[in-house]
């Protein structure tokens, strides 16, 4: 059994495509997922399944269109994949911390993408990199 988490895009958003979490859970345990947790109304859930991601995004995409009437993207990462991500992180726990210390409210934001970004537009972001010690 693989441990998913379900990254539910464009729910419960400022009171468009609302979905109870109770009733996405069955929709999930209809699908024949198991151990179906959902966190909070932030339309992110955690299941096992035996099945691979592929196939899996489009059953759950489909079921939640059939189910509740609107069509939205599910980003699927296993247990594993969240893990790594955590593990390599680019910045250090220090930097983390200054950063923490000197901005009330900063936070940390990771980004997940349904598939890996061409190449321009991946040069398109690294304009945006922010150089160390720059004024």
């Amino acid at each position: 059994m693989t441990i998913y988490v379900a990254l539910l895009r464009g729910i419960n958003v400022g009171g468009h495509n609302k979905i109870k979490m109770a009733d996405l859970r069955k929709s999930f345990e209809a699908l024949g997922l198991t151990k179906v947790k959902t966190y909070i109304q932030s339309g992110n859930i955690l299941f096992e399944s035996t099945d691979g991601e592929e196939a899996l995004r489009k059953r759950i995409e489909s079921k939640i269109e059939a189910d509740f009437g609107f069509s939205i993207h599910v980003i699927l990462r296993t247990a594993a994949e969240l893990h790594s991500i955590l593990e390599h992180c680019p910045f250090s726990t220090e930097e983390i911390a200054e950063a923490e210390a000197l901005n009330q409210g900063e936070s940390l934001y990771v980004s997940l993408l349904l598939q890996t970004p061409e190449q321009e537009q991946l040069n398109k972001l690294s304009e945006f990199k922010i150089r160390k010690n720059s004024t």
